[in-house]
């Protein structure tokens, strides 16, 4: 990866394209196939790795409903924070050394040892953004949300992800249509007795038809969802590349 600096701004270099189209590419209201439609999404993301790739998030419609609604990928769409270049778990370590006490200069320095290229402003801007989803009502967006989805589609999806830095779980719950976070959760590990009591409210739910997560190789995460999910829930799992 080649940074170049012009003044204020940076241009990453990605090493490579990651193309991504939706996980189910028929139509959640008739069935019918799904048809590429625009490219919802395409930018350069950085990740803890020190790698950087461009991200291509492919938007499909269905053209026997012809109406507005365009189906995106996922996983994709967790890779980083919407509106944002850096890896959602950049933006999660973020957080986690605020609350350690760092400052900004100290986290810019631990990020730069992993091959990540920011700014000391942008480590506050990132900070004041996952808070503001960790700080969300996300009970009334949730209720909203899981209201919305009936209406249109008589079921539930759900989008959710975990994102693991030393001994803290990042929750992320996603709008599985508009690609929004609706809530993040921090858990002392999955272990944490809160992990289950806050969930199982949204997860024991007899409308919820799917729930997608790009980390299905943690030993517990999708297992755990599972137990307080109903029986007839459908799991797909994706590994981000």
């Amino acid at each position: 990866m080649v940074a170049r600096i012009y003044g204020d701004c940076m241009k990453i270099e990605p090493r490579a394209v990651k193309i991504y189209k939706p996980e189910i590419l028929v139509c959640p209201k008739c069935g019918q196939q799904l048809k590429y439609n625009y490219t919802v999404s395409n930018k350069v993301v950085q990740f803890t790795s020190g790698k950087a790739f461009r991200i291509k998030n492919m938007g499909y419609s269905c053209k026997d409903c012809n109406d507005d609604n365009v189906y995106f990928s996922q996983t994709a769409t967790k890779l980083c924070f919407k509106g944002y270049t850096y890896s959602a778990k950049t933006v999660c370590m973020i957080d986690y050394y605020k609350n350690q006490g760092l400052g900004r200069d100290a986290i810019c320095d631990i990020l730069t040892q992993k091959g990540i290229f920011i700014s000391d402003r942008n480590v506050d801007v990132l900070h004041k953004k996952i808070r503001s989803y960790i700080d969300a009502p996300y009970d009334e967006l949730i209720k909203d949300y899981y209201n919305r989805l009936l209406n249109e589609y008589g079921k539930i999806r759900i989008s959710i992800d975990l994102i693991t830095i030393k001994e803290k779980c990042y929750v992320l719950f996603y709008d599985y249509y508009k690609g929004e976070i609706l809530a993040i959760w921090i858990f002392d590990g999955l272990d944490d007795p809160k992990f289950t009591e806050i969930l199982t409210p949204y997860f024991n739910n007899e409308n919820i038809e799917l729930i997608v997560s790009v980390r299905g190789y943690v030993s517990k995460f999708v297992p755990v969802l599972k137990e307080i999910s109903p029986k007839n829930t459908k799991f797909i799992s994706y590994l981000k590349f």
